[in-house]
């Protein structure tokens, strides 16, 4: 009865009180039911633990940790699907998004260095590229570069400018790079890479090249 009710003591806490009460040993885990040891087992395993170091933890043998992970990998199994691909792929482009508008405030701060920025309006246009082309090979979007910046562009935001805006930015970091003897050279040959790319991928009637201003 007392073991019991220890169990629902542990359960009404959040997880990460178990875990904490657990790795200060003021839990004893033999009051855990499996359910339980199951869940700090998945955040056990997010951490990095082995299954002898939890095994130690929980006090039981590596096969039942072994059998413990097993379940929680079934319970874990993705069917394929249709659904679950778009919801992939729309946390991919999420995510691809926040870490280039990560990368644009840093480039426009004002405590990192020329170089530093530099690096960052670089990193952040590697982001965008390699998310159309990642895109391409899901089918996600058309090969032909004329047309993915079409689409993206015209028809999702409406602002064909922004490849010119690109392209002007790409000129400023160049004239700075030229000023800067910190820049990294491998930086300068990465920025006239992208604009090879940029040419290829600007509608014709923008025009093929950078303008120098």
């Amino acid at each position: 009865m007392q073991k019991e009710n220890e169990d629902l003591k542990s359960k009404e806490q959040p997880i990460l009180t178990v875990i904490q009460q657990l790795k200060d040993g003021r839990l004893d885990p033999e009051t855990i039911d499996k359910e339980l040891r199951q869940q700090c087992v998945e955040v056990f395993q997010g951490e990095g633990y082995s299954i002898s170091t939890m095994a130690q933890i929980f006090q039981k043998s590596e096969k039942t940790l072994k059998r413990d992970l097993e379940d929680i990998w079934k319970r874990k199994a993705l069917t394929p699907s249709i659904e679950l691909a778009k919801k992939i792929i729309g946390e991919f482009v999420a995510f691809a998004r926040i870490h280039r508008s990560h990368l644009m405030r840093l480039a426009r701060s004002r405590d990192t260095s020329v170089s530093e920025k530099a690096q960052a309006e670089f990193f952040a246009f590697k982001v965008f590229v390699e998310l159309i082309a990642k895109l391409q090979t899901l089918s996600y979007l058309p090969s032909s570069p004329q047309k993915v910046v079409s689409d993206i562009f015209c028809h999702v935001d409406g602002k064909i400018e922004d490849l010119d805006e690109l392209a002007k930015e790409i000129i400023e970091i160049e004239k700075i790079a030229d000023g800067d003897d910190d820049v990294d050279k491998g930086l300068k040959k990465d920025l006239e890479q992208i604009k090879t790319v940029l040419k290829k991928i600007r509608p014709e009637e923008e025009g093929n090249s950078l303008k120098e201003e």
